[in-house]
């Protein structure tokens, strides 16, 4: 199985946060690879992502469903895949940030290894689909209207091919929630922005 969370911040009230994370139609297309989505119910629906995976490229059909709704904090979904034998599932949390003692933000892997393709694959992920633009406050430390928004995925391929589609998959995974939570947070940013002006 491979699993990725990514945890970054902003200077914007954690409904604001929750507003626009509560409804898939904001952040789906958002997503690494997005092709559409359509939705059959509030909780159900249908994505359709074109992946590339080292030089695995394909097109993935997933079935997601909310199976929580805990405003304004959380969101969790599973996934399951439709043309390719995967499953899966992840979250959305927010939470205020003003608390000194709190956890430090995720921070990419300790491994040298992993960090050199992580980094990689950024600069390609960033000539491919740009990269997601922040406001100067991005990932501050806590203090008076900080928020904190983490992104959790994981993904379990199935099939004989599993083995190795896992292995590949992981660091493409990080890059993939780290652009997710940073165009979504920068989205709003640009908004909060455009409404102070």
């Amino acid at each position: 199985m491979a699993e990725t969370e990514y945890t970054t911040t902003a200077r914007l009230p954690v409904e604001t946060i929750w507003n626009f994370v509560q409804e898939m139609d904001n952040w789906a297309p958002y997503l690494t690879g997005y092709q559409s989505h359509e939705k059959s119910s509030d909780t159900e629906s249908v994505w359709v992502l074109k992946g590339d995976v080292g030089v695995l490229s394909r097109t993935l059909k997933f079935r997601v469903t909310i199976t929580e709704w805990s405003g304004p904090q959380r969101v969790v979904f599973e996934l399951e895949g439709l043309n390719e034998a995967m499953t899966g599932g992840g979250r959305f949390e927010m939470e205020a940030y003003a608390d000194p003692d709190a956890p430090p933000v995720t921070r990419a892997s300790t491994n040298p290894f992993a960090r050199a393709v992580q980094a990689v694959l950024r600069f390609f992920h960033g000539l491919v689909y740009g990269r997601a633009e922040r406001a100067q406050s991005a990932d501050a430390g806590p203090g008076a209207g900080m928020s904190r928004l983490t992104f959790q995925l994981r993904v379990d391929p199935g099939g004989p091919m599993a083995p190795m589609v896992n292995a590949m998959m992981k660091p493409a995974m990080v890059v993939a929630a780290e652009d997710l939570a940073n165009r979504i947070i920068g989205h709003l940013e640009r908004e909060a922005a455009a409404d102070s002006s």
